[in-house]
């Protein structure tokens, strides 16, 4: 039996989470969301070391997507990381975000996060 990926989804917007819930799990992925960083945090200690890929948005309000992914890294490692945002290019800084990694503003269209997702998901 193969083992299903799991992604993180970690955005404040609860309705951006639901979403990329649907559409994850429809595609075959199994999906946990948070809605910050504190979140984030406390599903790993539910779930360990057993999430595959991360979906954060890069303005959380208690950090920031890359702030995130250096916590998760430090916690279980390095996880290749979707970074979303609402903003424009100009405001990210992910000049420190560990490992593999891809960033779009959003929204984003269907087609390219499975996409994307599927990339991550086989690199890791």
């Amino acid at each position: 039996m193969e083992a299903v990926t799991r992604i993180l989804v970690v955005d404040d917007d609860t309705a951006i989470c639901l979403a990329y819930s649907e559409v994850l799990t429809g595609a075959g992925y199994e999906v946990l969301t948070a809605n910050s960083r504190a979140d984030a945090m406390a599903v790993l200690d539910i779930v360990g070391h057993d999430v595959h890929v991360l979906i954060l948005d890069i303005r959380l309000p208690d950090g920031d997507g890359a702030e995130v992914a250096q916590d998760i890294a430090d916690r279980i490692g390095n996880r290749p990381t979707l970074y979303v945002s609402g903003w424009a290019d100009d405001f990210w800084d992910l000049a420190d975000a560990p490992g593999r990694w891809r960033v779009r503003q959003k929204p984003i269209p269907i087609p390219w996060l499975l996409e994307t997702i599927e990339w991550l998901a086989k690199g890791e």
